[in-house]
């Protein structure tokens, strides 16, 4: 009896070991992704002087194809309008953390969202 339950304990600690490296890559993997489409984003701003509520939904659809909520994703720039060639442009995408980890080895607390930020010059041209 004492045996069984010592290796029930220990499948547990086993089980966290091989599951800890998989979390830490799926979290680094919808990191990159949010990232990934910022710069996307970021581009295609660029061309069009401003972003567009179609790259906006763009960037929403493809980050909710990811299993983030429609509702929580934040995506901001630095201007509302067309900006003319040589102007600078910023964009935020902000998404919520999927808290996927069972014990948090390394003491630190983890950020809430995952945040793009990528700036570009307007290439816009009238």
């Amino acid at each position: 009896m004492k045996a069984t339950v010592l290796r029930a304990l220990f499948m547990w600690l086993v089980l966290f070991i091989i599951l800890q490296p998989i979390f830490t890559y799926i979290d680094y993997l919808l990191d990159l992704q949010v990232k990934a489409n910022t710069s996307y984003i970021t581009q295609k701003a660029a061309t069009e002087g401003m972003v567009t509520a179609g790259m906006r939904s763009e960037v929403v659809n493809n980050l909710k194809a990811l299993g983030f909520s429609e509702a929580s994703i934040e995506i901001t720039s630095s201007t509302e309008t067309v900006q003319d060639r040589n102007t600078r442009l910023d964009v935020y995408v902000k998404a919520p953390r999927i808290s996927m980890f069972p014990y948090n080895f390394s003491g630190e607390t983890q950020s809430s969202y995952y945040y793009g930020h990528g700036s570009i010059m307007s290439e816009y041209l009238d």
